[in-house]
C-alpha cells in the first residue's frame, strides 16, 4: 500500500469517527433538550427578547442576514434582539442599523461557556438558529434559554415551531433562497411590509476608497473544495488582462500568499497589472476591497455578497451542490452564478470557464 493510500485511509478513519461522535452527541442532546413546540402562532409585535445565533456566521452570512435584522428592529422598536456572534464578525454587526444586543461567544463553545451565555442573557421568547443538524452544544443554548418558539432548518426537530425546513429542497432551483427563508420568518410573525435593500458596510470608506478600474480575483474560499487550481486562476487572469488598462488583485489570506506570489512569479512576471491584494488586517479592508472593486470573479464565498450589496458585477464560480447554490448564491442583477458540474472547484472545466468568461467579459467591460 502506498504511503498516500495510507494518508488517505487515515483521514477516512478520523471523519467516520468524529461523524459517528457527532451523531451520537447529537442522539443524546435530542433525548436531553427536544420538546413539542408552542401551539400558539408567533406574533414578533408582542414578544419581548429574541436570540439570533449566529456564532458561526462570516462575511456572507451577515451580509445575507442584515437586511432581516434591520427590518426586525424597524417593525418591533420594543422587541430586545439578542446576536450570539464571534469576535471577528463585531466590527460588520456595529454597521448594521438599530438597536442590537451584541454578545460574544467563541466558535465552538464548551458547556460552561454556553450556559454562563445563557445566564447571561436570560430566558428569551424565540430562538432562530439557521442551521440544518443542530448538535448537542447547539441543543443546550435552547434547553437553557427555553424560548416558547424556535425556528431552525432542522426538519427532524421537535420544538422548531415554524418547520421552515420545508422551505429547502435537494432540486434545482426549488429550494428558497436564504433571505426568503428569513422573509418567511418575518412574514409568520406578522410582519409584511419588508424593505429587502442590502445593508451596504463601510459605506463612508468605500467612497473615499482610492483602487480604480482594478478586478478583484478571489481563487480560495472556506473549504478545501472551494479552491481553484492554477489553472483556473490564470484563465481568469489571463481575460482580465488583455482588457487595456485594467488592473487585477488576487485576494490571498496569509496562508495562501506564497504559493500565490510563486504563482505570479512564474506566470507573470514582466506583467507589472497584476498584483497580490495588500494583507487585509479586518474586516472593513475585506469590506472596502471587495466594493471597490470594477468587477470580481472567483469561488463562492463572502466577497461574492459584498459585490452584491454594492451592485458590483460578479462572476462567482460554484460546484454542483445544489442545495449550497439554491440557499447562498449571490443576489443581484449584476451576478453572473456559473455551476460546474463538480464537488470541488479545483476540478473546474477550464475550457467551459474561459468561454463563461469571455461572456461575462463582453457585458461587463
Amino acid at each position: 500500500m502506498t504511503p498516500e493510500r495510507h494518508v488517505d485511509n487515515f483521514h477516512n478513519l478520523k471523519y467516520s469517527f468524529f461523524h459517528a461522535r457527532d451523531l451520537l452527541r447529537g442522539a443524546w442532546g435530542r433525548l436531553r433538550y427536544d420538546h413539542q413546540p408552542a401551539e400558539t402562532p408567533l406574533e414578533l409585535g408582542k414578544i419581548k427578547r429574541v436570540v439570533i445565533n449566529r456564532i458561526d456566521g462570516k462575511i456572507g452570512d451577515t451580509v445575507c442576514f442584515a437586511p432581516f435584522l434591520r427590518e426586525l428592529g424597524r417593525h418591533c422598536p420594543d422587541l430586545e434582539i439578542v446576536i450570539l456572534a464571534n469576535e471577528q464578525m463585531r466590527a460588520v454587526y456595529n454597521q448594521i442599523p438599530g438597536n442590537f444586543r451584541l454578545v460574544m461567544c467563541s466558535k465552538r463553545p464548551h458547556g460552561r461557556e454556553v450556559l454562563n451565555i445563557c445566564k447571561r442573557i436570560g430566558e428569551c421568547d424565540f430562538y432562530v438558529h439557521l442551521v440544518v443538524n443542530l448538535k448537542s452544544r447547539e441543543l443546550s443554548f435552547i434547553h437553557y434559554l427555553n424560548p416558547s418558539w424556535v425556528a431552525t432548518l432542522d426538519p427532524n426537530l421537535k420544538m422548531d415551531s415554524l418547520r421552515l425546513s420545508r422551505y429547502t429542497s435537494p432540486v434545482k432551483g426549488r429550494g428558497l433562497h436564504i433571505t426568503q427563508i428569513l422573509d418567511c420568518i418575518l412574514s409568520e410573525g406578522g410582519i409584511t411590509q419588508i424593505d429587502h435593500a442590502y445593508v451596504r458596510f463601510f459605506e463612508r470608506e468605500v467612497a473615499i476608497s482610492k483602487i480604480q478600474n482594478t478586478v478583484g480575483i478571489v481563487p480560495y474560499g472556506a473549504s478545501d473544495n472551494r479552491r481553484l487550481s492554477d489553472e483556473s486562476i490564470k484563465v481568469i487572469a489571463d481575460r482580465i488582462l488583455r482588457l487595456p488598462g485594467v488592473k487585477a488583485e488576487i485576494f490571498a489570506v496569509p496562508g495562501d500568499r506564497s504559493h500565490l506570489k510563486d504563482f505570479l512569479s512564474s506566470n507573470y512576471h514582466d506583467e507589472p497589472r497584476i498584483a497580490l491584494a495588500p494583507l487585509l488586517l479586518g474586516m472593513r479592508d475585506v469590506f472596502v476591497h471587495a466594493a471597490s472593486y470594477r468587477a470580481i470573479i472567483g469561488v463562492d464565498t463572502g466577497t461574492a455578497h459584498v459585490a452584491a450589496s454594492y451592485d458590483v458585477p460578479e462572476f462567482t464560480i460554484y460546484s454542483n451542490d445544489v442545495v449550497n447554490f439554491n440557499r447562498w448564491h449571490a443576489v443581484s442583477d449584476r451576478a453572473t452564478n456559473a455551476a460546474y458540474d463538480c464537488c470541488a472547484l479545483s476540478a473546474v472545466d477550464n475550457e467551459r470557464l474561459g468561454r463563461d468568461l469571455d461572456e461575462f467579459i463582453s457585458k461587463t467591460f
